[in-house]
Order: structure tokens, then sequence, then C-alpha cells
């Protein structure tokens, strides 16, 4: 794994990094992910207007074949891990993580904007991904102030590059540069989106998890 990269998004913390590719048995992963989109690529069982193939709330299903996360698990804690460490924690504490989902995504296919209410962090893992034609995670902006600063200086976000994160506080919508193995960390209530994909040749695939902290000594 690479040094994590840390930076500010609308205020908010966030990290990244990358996961070596050789560390997991990332080839058969793929290859059970992209049997089940052959099944039904648009397997969503979440929302009424999303189109895309995932597994959230359908994890169960027998239809499907089940994808073997086992040897990612240890992989993520590390990761999650030195995460923690990389932030001001009190001591005594423990972190749970789970595997939430897997998205897959075709040409035009898309996620609808969304949070994760159900836990503190999420973690998203780019196991397959096209940086010329995949879209990576579109993060918006829940600041107030982003409603009325282009009327009051319409030229400030012709002036704050979109290229340095520390600028995202002036922006509704922001994205990450990303690329296949990164393994990126944010607020569970940061609110995101996956627009439209434009590749016909290979899918967008990616991990999400869903992290909690917790103090082991309550005193």
């Amino acid at each position: 794994m690479d040094l994590i990269k840390n930076t500010i998004l609308f205020g908010f913390p966030a990290m990244s990094m990358k996961i070596d590719k050789n560390s997991y048995d990332k080839k058969s992963i793929i290859s059970t992910i992209e049997k089940n989109f052959k099944l039904n690529k648009k397997r969503n069982l979440w929302d009424k207007t999303s189109v895309l193939h995932h597994a959230y709330n359908d994890f169960s299903n027998p239809k499907y074949h089940k994808v073997n996360f086992d040897t990612l698990v240890p992989v993520y804690k590390k990761a999650l891990g030195a995460m923690f460490n990389n932030m001001t924690l009190l001591s005594d504490y423990d972190f749970k993580c789970d595997i939430v989902n897997y998205t897959c995504l075709s040409k035009s296919n898309y996620m609808a904007s969304h949070i994760h209410s159900s836990s503190d962090f999420t973690a998203v893992h780019y196991i397959q991904f096209d940086k010329k034609h995949h879209t990576p995670t579109t993060f918006e902006s829940s600041l107030p102030h982003v409603e009325y600063i282009n009327r009051l200086n319409p030229q400030l976000t012709k002036i704050l590059s979109n290229k340095d994160n520390l600028n995202s506080w002036a922006y509704r919508n922001w994205i990450i540069d990303t690329e296949e193995d990164d393994f990126c960390f944010s607020p569970a209530f940061l609110k995101h989106k996956i627009d439209p994909q434009t590749s016909k040749n290979k899918n967008r695939i990616t991990i999400v998890l869903n992290i909690t902290l917790k103090k082991t000594h309550i005193q």
C-alpha cells in the first residue's frame, strides 16, 4: 500500500491510498462480479431511479454467484487502521468495517445521490476503473452558501482552480482525481453520486464499505 493522501473536501476530511492489486484475489472478484452483471445488467433493489448493477439489499439472492471477499477483508482492515492512525483520535477505540455493496456500471449507467446513514465513514475501492472513460464519484456540497455564491461573485469559480481540493468549498459539485486501485475514505454523510459512464468496452467496478468507530472502554 502506498502512502496516505490527505485532503479537505467542502471542509470534511478525506483520505486515499493505493491498494496493491497483488495483495488479494482481484481477478477472481472481478470475474464473479462480471458474471453477475451478465445475469442482470440492471440489478437494483435500492431505488427506482438509478441504472446500474449492484448488490445492495440483494447480497443473499441465490440467483447470483457469491462474491468471495475473504482475501480483501484483511487488506481493508490494514488500510483503515493506517488511516485512523493518521487522524487525531482518543485512545481506546476500535472500528467495524463491512463490505455493504459492489457496483458494476456499463455505458450510460449511473447512481443517484445518497449518503450512508448507518455508519460514520464510508470507503470506495476502485478495482476496475478506466480513467479516460469512467466517471469517479461526484461529491455534492451541503454548505448553504453554494446556493448563492455564484450570484454574489460569478467570477470566483473561474479564478479558483477546480483541480485543487482545498478550493472545493466554493463549488456545488466536486470530483477527486481517481485511478484504478484507489481506496478512498470519507465521512458517511458526505453526499455523493456516480454520473453516467461513457465506456462501452469496460465496466466500472467498485467495492463499497461502511465503517463505524467505537470506544473499547466506556467510562
